[in-house]
């Protein structure tokens, strides 16, 4: 549950959260609750009906989020770390590997954008900024095939 948040509002948060996303007209058959995503809040929606519907407001704070999270990259990790790197990404298109890092890179997702809903941090204009400070940092012209620095 987030900070100041009553039960009330957050059921009534998670029922209009369903609502909307449950039956959005689509030309192609649903999977699940999104047939597609267009943005963080959409997940960050659709993490809040899910968790709403299974009363686990009380196992949502930040530590516990961010240890689930590291979890989920180590298993994302255990995946790609003995791939050669020369052939990674080819061996990344085949199935069964496909899928896998699919499901272990959406739950590193999913826990991602719900530590920023705990912390009450914009991602998406978070990230933006992020990239533009980077590019600022490493300006083209300087850095054009050059590895970044570790600063």
């Amino acid at each position: 549950m987030r900070v100041g948040a009553s039960p009330e509002t957050e059921a009534r948060r998670a029922a209009i959260t369903l609502a909307t996303l449950a039956l959005r007209p689509s030309g192609s058959e649903r999977n699940g609750i999104l047939a597609s995503v267009s943005d963080l809040s959409e997940i960050r929606d659709a993490a809040r009906v899910f968790i709403s519907e299974r009363d686990w407001q009380q196992f949502q704070d930040p530590k516990s989020i961010l240890l689930a999270l590291v979890g989920e990259v180590g298993e994302l990790a255990e995946l790609l770390q003995w791939l050669p790197a020369d052939g990674a990404r080819d061996q990344l298109r085949e199935e069964p590997l496909h899928t896998r890092v699919s499901e272990e890179m959406a739950d590193v997702l999913v826990y991602l954008v719900g530590l920023a809903d705990q912390c009450g941090v914009d991602l998406g204009s978070a990230a933006l900024a992020k990239i533009k400070a980077s590019a600022d940092k490493y300006p083209t012209d300087q850095n054009r095939g050059v590895a970044p620095d570790k600063t």
